[in-house]
C-alpha cells in the first residue's frame, strides 16, 4: 500500500501573485518554508490553490538552504531594469 503523503506548511514567506480563474478557482503562488512527510523543511515556490477541501499544490520547485543562497546571489547579480 503507498505511503499517504503529507506536508506542512512551517512558515509562509510570501504570496508572489494571484490569479482568478474563469472558473472563480484562485491560483497563488506562494515562497514559503514545507516539510514534505515529516522530513527536514525545505524553501519552495509553487502554485497553491484551495477549496473547501484544502489547499491543493501545483508543481513547483524546492530548494534547501544552499540552493537558496545560489538563487539569492545570481538574483543579486541582475539588473531588473535592463531585463
Amino acid at each position: 500500500m503507498p505511503r499517504e503523503f503529507v506536508f506542512e506548511v512551517v512558515e509562509e514567506f510570501s504570496t508572489l501573485s494571484e490569479k482568478e480563474a474563469r472558473t472563480g478557482t484562485v491560483y497563488t503562488k506562494e515562497f514559503n518554508l514545507i516539510s514534505y512527510n515529516g522530513s527536514e523543511p525545505v524553501y519552495d515556490i509553487r502554485n497553491w490553490t484551495e477549496n473547501d477541501e484544502g489547499k491543493r499544490m501545483g508543481k513547483g520547485i524546492t530548494l534547501n538552504k544552499e540552493e537558496l543562497k545560489e538563487l539569492r546571489t545570481a538574483l543579486n547579480q541582475l539588473d531588473l531594469d535592463e531585463a
